[in-house]
């Protein structure tokens, strides 16, 4: 880990604001109390914290708040993209899609995802081929809704009739990716599940 994200890291957490507070409270004192200029307080000031800071890195207790603002941070980070994924599988939920193929798969991956989102609420660590699926598929699904209203307004605007060949194709090969995610979603599931197994039976601690 770099030096400045340390830093920073014990900045953020509370033993560093304390530290960083209390030099700012003696500072003023200085100041107010002890008539010194700003202008020595001031280079005082960061010097001493900055000290303060590297002396405190090298304590059990500077160490344990890095530790803990990591883990908050990561914390964080993954509870946006974890709400990220919740918007995406709601989303997915709400289209109107006509009963088919595409219609079919998207219905398993709103199931999987939320086999997924459960079980990450239960402690799982998130897995970025899960949520990529998941979002993925968004992608796709709006892509094949754009191309879909693109061919009805060919349609309604020329003497041809609809073209009921490129729509079965597109949504075929449509629903033939998003049942790829849907499948890659379960296998991931699977092997989180087996990995779990392992660890419980002492497997993968021999």
């Amino acid at each position: 880990m770099e030096l400045k994200v340390v830093v920073i890291r014990l900045l953020k957490s509370p033993l560093g604001l304390l530290v960083l507070g209390l030099s700012v409270v003696l500072a003023f004192i200085a100041v107010f109390v002890g008539h010194l200029s700003v202008l020595v307080v001031l280079p005082l000031f960061c010097i001493i914290t900055l000290i303060d800071i590297l002396v405190l890195m090298q304590t059990k207790a500077g160490i344990q708040s890095v530790v803990a603002e990591s883990n908050r941070e990561r914390q964080e980070r993954d509870a946006r993209i974890l709400g990220g994924i919740a918007a995406a599988r709601k989303r997915l939920s709400l289209l109107r899609l006509p009963e088919g193929p595409v219609k079919t798969a998207i219905d398993r991956l709103i199931y999987v995802g939320g086999l997924y989102l459960e079980e990450t609420v239960k402690g799982k660590d998130r897995d970025p081929l899960v949520e990529d699926a998941i979002l993925s598929s968004l992608e796709i699904v709006d892509e094949y809704i754009h191309r879909l209203d693109i061919m009805k307004n060919e349609d309604r605007f020329t003497d041809k009739g609809s073209d009921r060949a490129s729509e079965t194709e597109l949504t075929a090969h449509t629903a033939e990716i998003l049942q790829r995610s849907v499948d890659e979603v379960y296998r991931r599931l699977e092997v989180l599940q087996e990995e779990k197994q392992h660890i419980a039976s002492g497997d993968l601690l021999s």
